[in-house]
């Protein structure tokens, strides 16, 4: 898979196709999961640690540097449904 996280997946090809998540920083670590597949086998799980380790930064990432809809705001009930 190449060509961003916006791309179509050839036909035949059954795993889900990938849409921005609107956070240019995680697409960009969405992208990178594209290069499994030119990679050996053995060097898969290398990869996924570095993949995980880049989307919990950004988990981890001071709050203003999250879009607004994806963080709970104050007072509006939706902080508890976040932690459910």
């Amino acid at each position: 898979m190449t060509g961003g996280a916006g791309a179509q997946r050839p036909a035949g090809d059954d795993g889900p196709a990938l849409r921005p998540t609107g956070h240019a920083r995680v697409d960009a670590v969405l992208d990178r999961a594209g290069e499994l597949e030119a990679l050996p086998v053995a060097e898969h799980p290398g990869r996924y640690d570095e993949l995980h380790a880049a989307l919990v930064a950004e988990l981890d990432a001071e709050p203003g540097t999250v879009p607004a809809g994806l963080v709970p705001r104050p007072g509006t009930g939706q902080e508890e449904a976040a932690h459910r």
